[in-house]
């Protein structure tokens, strides 16, 4: 099997591009509170990934914000390069336990029996999303695997050079909060939320299961970017200059595009703040590539005709520039205006 490119086969092999220089070159200081989301608490944005599939240019360049709903996004989306970014230093932890979970598990049941510390009975060679779930859920909690998997972790990590010496409490903290409740994992352990195994289950709009560990093709797609060093985790604000213009530089002088954002439900809270118009010109410092899409949610559009029947949240799709348009002539002063009927 040929192994998959590293960022430094993908960009300049000639350099030193490793995966901790260009963290450190596109990070800046953590922002805001630094609250825990270790799980999305969207139940809706698997609906959204055949539009994301098919209207998403391939190949290109990947930016998000949050946890693991990343993840299933962009397995549709076929990036060549992912950035994550956030304003909390604890989503870069996260997303450096789950680069080691991705590297050590060949498959979708080594990676969740690392993540939630669970041994399933027998499962299918390719097994489908119902069957992880239901496995995983009869399997009890092991701590012995728990405890094996934080040294396997930090295995993986150290050599990275990303994680100091403080953090490596966060992040055993970070895998034990996860595989406690297992498939019931869920934001905040609030109970208005959708539980992972919840999540693992969702369909997209034509009703077929679009979650990253619904497929082992999904899985093998991230697993290959994490083993090349080719999804990257930031730290950032999203309207707060130098994060996106630093990164839109970056992206240029590399010759790459932005083929897809997606920002869950970032902009609601930057109208509120009176920063939307900074996040406006910010992603205007962004590279685009012609047809490149914003993929957004809210749990406030209960009447959204995309809206699907029991789900907490609407997730919708748009073409970049079409928002960006709307943007510029002022036609975006609510929330409801990013979700047009």
């Amino acid at each position: 099997m040929t192994p998959p490119p590293t960022l430094a086969d993908l960009l300049f092999p000639s350099r030193d591009a490793t995966f901790a220089s260009i963290i450190r070159e596109l990070s800046k200081r953590e922002t805001g509170p630094a609250a825990d989301n270790l799980v999305s608490n969207e139940d809706s944005y698997p609906r959204v990934t055949a539009e994301v599939a098919r209207l998403c240019p391939p190949g290109q360049v990947y930016l998000g914000v949050g946890p693991d709903q990343n993840f299933t996004i962009l397995a549709h989306a076929k990036p060549r390069l992912a950035f994550v970014m956030d304003y909390r230093r604890r989503n870069l932890l996260l997303h450096l336990v789950h680069k080691a979970l991705f590297t050590l598990s060949t498959d979708r049941i080594a990676y969740l029996m690392r993540l939630t510390a669970r041994r399933p009975g027998r499962l299918p060679s390719d097994p489908s999303a119902n069957d992880l779930v239901t496995a995983f859920s009869e399997a009890k909690f092991d701590r012995g695997l728990l405890e094996q998997t934080i040294v396997e972790v930090a295995t993986i990590l150290q050599p990275l050079g990303v994680v100091s010496e403080p953090e490596w409490k966060a992040i055993a903290t970070i895998q034990a909060k996860l595989a406690g409740p297992g498939m019931n994992a869920r934001f905040l352990a609030l109970p208005m939320y959708p539980t992972l195994g919840k999540l693992i289950r969702t369909c997209d709009r034509q009703g077929t299961p679009a979650h990253l560990l619904a497929s082992e093709a999904l899985y093998q797609f991230v697993r290959g970017l994490q083993q090349g060093d080719r999804l990257i985790p930031l730290v950032g604000d999203f309207s707060r200059p130098p994060s996106l213009p630093r990164l839109g530089a970056w992206l240029r002088a590399h010759a790459l595009r932005l083929s897809l954002l997606y920002v869950s439900d970032v902009e609601f809270f930057l109208l509120r703040a009176g920063r939307f118009a900074s996040y406006i010109e910010s992603l205007e410092e962004l590279p685009w590539e012609t047809g490149a899409q914003v993929v957004r949610t809210s749990t406030r559009e209960i009447a959204h005709p995309d809206r699907a029947p029991g789900d907490s949240s609407t997730t919708v799709i748009q073409a970049i520039g079409s928002f960006l348009k709307s943007a510029r002539a002022g036609e975006i002063k609510t929330v409801e205006d990013l979700f047009p009927s």
